[in-house]
């Protein structure tokens, strides 16, 4: 592993701009890099069904035994136009105006070092399989929509979460509801002749149980307005919920309950309401005793870590990876505060991670 080409390349990685939707340029950028490096390349048709630019990058490395796999995302959240990494007392972080972008070019940058390493040292490996997805940050949409009749391997890597060690095996199902709630405007002088939206929204979001609303459930309602001039009474409101359970049923559950909640505000100020519920992904559960655990505490005891399993709320492409069939582990790469300003990586974890994924390669 060659440290200053690592941090040279996942710097040059986090300059191009790949925000959710627009992640061409960063694709095809990648997609050159890993025909260099000998992987036969595949594009999917991905984009066309989550809004991007850009496409899913599936590349496939000849090796000696059972091939695995290793998923990244190219896109990042805003803002993430105009990155530049500066690296300060071992550690890499933005300018201060903009996100970093670790989340998730660290992972990807770790494979292609790793990759360059094996090459350049001769080293024997598995066939080493890699699918690079657009649209994470918006839904999960580039894993969800991916070509998977291509893929070999039946065990893959996810690069895709914090802290160096842990091994996430248990993920969320996760449902969003739009809920507008649809009164009567009338002038402010009048206002018995209308029905006020906004305050029977209100009441709504007064009723709804935020943060962790019981040991499997955490629920955020977000995205609260209603336009319009301040001296007419509101006609609509409108706002936006995020559910996450890790007991599908129980999720249900909830959503039954916050759509009962919402229609007895509306009705109790005589408004009506529309609620569009959607699940967008199952419960991630692994077994605990997969052999690909195993050898992953192996591999993290070889380098003084100690690999523990564990859950996270935040969703990843896992979900998606391991619902096709494939025992899917999304790994701590020592990405910090993400999606903000603040977020930076040390330079010591993005070698421990190339070294962890360097040695699942072999």
């Amino acid at each position: 592993m060659n440290t200053s080409r690592l941090i040279e390349t996942f710097s040059r990685y986090v300059a191009c701009d790949s925000e959710s939707g627009n992640e061409l340029k960063f694709a095809e950028l990648l997609e050159g890099e890993l025909q260099n490096l000998g992987f036969s390349v595949l594009r999917d048709a991905a984009q066309e069904k989550c809004g991007s630019n850009g496409f899913n990058i599936y590349g496939f490395l000849q090796g000696v035994g059972e091939p695995i796999l290793f998923s990244a995302h190219m896109d990042t959240v805003s803002p993430g136009v105009g990155i530049e990494a500066v690296v300060e007392d071992g550690v890499i972080r933005s300018k201060g105006d903009t996100i970093l972008g670790a989340d998730d070019k660290a992972g990807i940058a770790a494979v292609v070092e790793a990759v360059t390493t094996l090459k350049e040292q001769k080293l024997t490996h598995r066939p080493i399989e890699v699918l690079f997805t657009v649209a994470e940050e918006i839904g999960l949409l580039g894993a969800k929509y991916a070509d998977y009749s291509n893929i070999k391997s039946t065990e893959a890597i996810i690069l895709d979460s914090s802290n160096i060690g842990e091994m996430v095996t248990r993920a969320p199902a996760m449902a969003e509801m739009f809920v507008e709630v649809i009164g009567k405007s009338a002038h402010v002088a009048t206002p018995e002749k209308g029905i006020h939206a906004l305050k029977a929204a209100a009441a709504a979001v007064s009723a709804i149980p935020c943060g962790k609303v019981d040991e499997q459930t955490v629920c955020n309602v977000a995205n609260f307005r209603s336009e319009g001039p301040s001296n007419v009474v509101p006609e609509r409101a409108r706002f936006e919920i995020d559910l996450r359970s890790f007991d599908a049923d129980l999720l249900k559950r909830h959503m039954a309950d916050i759509e009962a909640m919402v229609k007895a505000a509306a009705e109790s100020f005589g408004a009506q309401y529309e609620v569009q519920a959607t699940q967008k992904t199952e419960v991630l559960s692994i077994p605990s005793d997969r052999p690909i655990i195993g050898r992953l505490q192996a591999a993290y005891a070889a380098l003084g870590t100690t690999g523990q399993i564990t859950k996270a709320y935040g969703g990843s492409d896992a979900t998606w990876i391991f619902a096709n069939g494939i025992d899917a582990i999304n790994v701590g790469i020592g990405m910090m505060d993400v999606h903000s300003t603040n977020e930076h990586i040390s330079v010591a974890d993005l070698e421990h991670t190339t070294k962890l994924v360097l040695s699942m390669m072999q």
